[in-house]
């Protein structure tokens, strides 16, 4: 699957390349604009370096973050959203993920505890092949999730999201199938009204979103391409800019990748 969706996202590079248009245009557009959080590898981070990571995150213009929870201590997991919840304040978009850290139980005890906190979401709290456990913990939990980055068919979200499994389906173009399979996923959650995210490869990706009427908030990963490339994800007030080159218009900075090699 990881195969075929980089052919599919090569072809459709292709193909709006050969239109003379964006991706997101020959996808249809909605806003160029899309709404974007920065997503931290900070589980082992102490709580002043967590909060450090969090004003650089905000210095670079994210409105939205996101952090990683799910350490042997739930009351550590627990003092650290507190803490970032103080530090950002009420209303600032913030979400916590789990990473299949726990059984459906933990998850939902856990969940119970961040109620307080006014998490956009909960995030992969368990293991992504128990839907039945996914709609226990999002109906008792009192949390909204989202789920679907190890997802790799429309078929799984189907599954999903049909069992009131999921709040925010969340496809990664680059192991669900490419931009094909992407865009159906998203229209099958905007008939089910649910908000669409996304995972990984934010560079491709905020053209897909900004295609979405449904689409909710584009991940900046941590892991980006933004060394590499000669034009990294632009960001403005909280809001990342699909660009307007034809095709995906990722484009390697060849110049600079041979630098690095020694």
């Amino acid at each position: 699957m990881l195969a075929l969706s980089a052919l599919d996202i090569a072809l459709w590079d292709l193909k709006a390349r050969r239109a003379g248009l964006p991706l997101f245009r020959l996808l249809g557009g909605f806003d160029a604009r899309v709404p974007c959080y920065a997503g931290g590898i900070d589980l082992d981070l102490s709580i002043d370096a967590l909060l450090k990571q969090t004003d650089d995150n905000l210095a670079r213009g994210f409105r939205a973050l996101k952090m990683k929870v799910g350490r042997p201590d739930l009351g550590a997991d627990i003092g650290r959203v507190k803490a970032m919840r103080g530090h950002l304040g009420d209303g600032f978009p913030l979400m916590a993920d789990a990473n299949m850290k726990w059984t459906v139980e933990e998850a939902i005890r856990a969940a119970r505890a961040l109620q307080p906190f006014d998490l956009t979401w909960l995030e992969e709290p368990t293991i992504p092949d128990d839907i039945a456990g996914h709609q226990r913990i999002l109906s008792a939990g009192g949390v909204p999730i989202a789920a679907g980055e190890n997802l790799r068919s429309l078929w799984d979200f189907k599954n999903y999201i049909s069992a009131g499994a999921v709040s925010y389906p969340e496809p990664d173009v680059t192991n669900c199938g490419g931009v094909s399979a992407f865009m159906k996923i998203a229209r099958l959650a905007e008939a089910f009204n649910l908000p669409v995210t996304s995972h990984g490869a934010h560079d491709i990706t905020v053209h897909l979103l900004a295609a979405c009427p449904n689409r909710s908030f584009l991940e900046a990963h941590g892991f980006g391409l933004d060394r590499y490339i000669e034009h990294p994800l632009v960001l403005e007030n909280g809001m990342a800019v699909a660009p307007t080159r034809p095709g995906h218009g990722i484009t390697f900075d060849w110049m600079g990748l041979a630098a690095l090699v020694p």
